[in-house]
């Protein structure tokens, strides 16, 4: 009779509670990694995500996620095609990932060093807040603790306008720098931009894109007028699940050259085969799989 009373009072307890959704997604990488210097060396990770979203009877969404991560570290990106220093030592890691809340206000983030500076990603935040009002777009995030930030970058700001294929975006941050871009969509196959950014540079910094993507082809020329004078050309084509693209730029004012290439294809069921080398003789071939 105890339990039995037990049991009725924990229902009555929690009748008044909504439904919530609970959600397990995971992660996994592996395959082989040359920084272009040192013998080839073999990488993996997995990780598994815990998502979870709730409603309130006001009408309020909110939710939280939870990630655990066991394996190497590495930087796959083809600029920097390096191992993490500390790889290979069987890392583990478990991210708190973040809480959110939303309603017709717009939407709030919380996670302590882990929103990126809507401003200067070399800097994390702890709380976003971003808002729709009709064509504007706001995005504003702060750290509260100042232990994700320096140089006064514990506050930045976005606002972006977008009607009739054209596009403006201002970014700035307390430490007076900003970050201007115009976009407008000439056709369905082709963008011009315009950016002008003062942030990390002795001169400011003015970048001229234009961009064209139709039937699986895209590419791209963008030009700069910096500290470096670079340019950049880019080429790509996917169809079928096969991607493949490389891009060659000029990476100082010395006219030094970069080149990436990257390949991927999609086996299907969240397998892809993913490769990718650069001119510095890099290199990684491996395989992403998502759960």
């Amino acid at each position: 009779m105890k339990n039995l009373l037990i049991a009725t009072t924990a229902l009555v307890a929690t009748a008044g509670f909504a439904a919530a959704d609970v959600t397990l997604s995971g992660a996994a990488n592996f395959g082989l990694l040359n920084n272009g210097t040192d013998d080839a060396v073999m990488y993996d990770n997995a990780s598994i995500t815990a998502a979870m979203s709730g409603e309130t009877d006001g009408g309020l969404t909110f939710g939280a996620s939870l990630t655990v991560r066991n394996g190497d570290d590495v930087d796959l990106d083809t600029g920097d095609l390096q191992a993490n220093p500390a790889a290979h030592a069987a890392l583990s890691a478990t991210s708190f990932g973040n809480i959110h809340v939303s309603g017709g206000f717009g939407k709030l983030t919380f996670d302590e060093d882990g929103v990126d500076n809507v401003h200067n990603d070399d800097f994390t935040h702890d709380v976003q807040y971003d808002g729709t009002f009709g064509a504007l777009a706001v995005s504003v995030t702060a750290d509260l603790d100042s232990s994700g930030s320096a140089d006064g970058e514990t506050f930045a700001a976005k606002v972006v306008y977008s009607a009739d294929g054209l596009s403006v975006t201002f970014a700035t941050d307390d430490g007076g720098e900003s970050d201007t871009t115009l976009s407008y969509g000439v056709n369905d196959m082709i963008t011009a931009s315009l950016n002008y950014d003062t942030n990390g540079q002795t001169d400011a910094e003015t970048i001229v894109k234009v961009a064209y993507s139709n039937a699986g082809v895209t590419a791209h020329l963008a030009l700069a007028d910096d500290d470096d004078d670079q340019w950049e050309l880019g080429l790509g084509y996917a169809a079928n699940g096969m991607s493949i693209a490389a891009v060659l730029a000029e990476n100082d004012g010395a006219g030094d050259m970069e080149s990436d290439i990257t390949a991927s294809y999609d086996l299907g069921g969240g397998m892809t085969i993913n490769a990718a080398t650069n001119e510095s003789g890099a290199f990684f071939v491996g395989s992403k799989m998502s759960f």
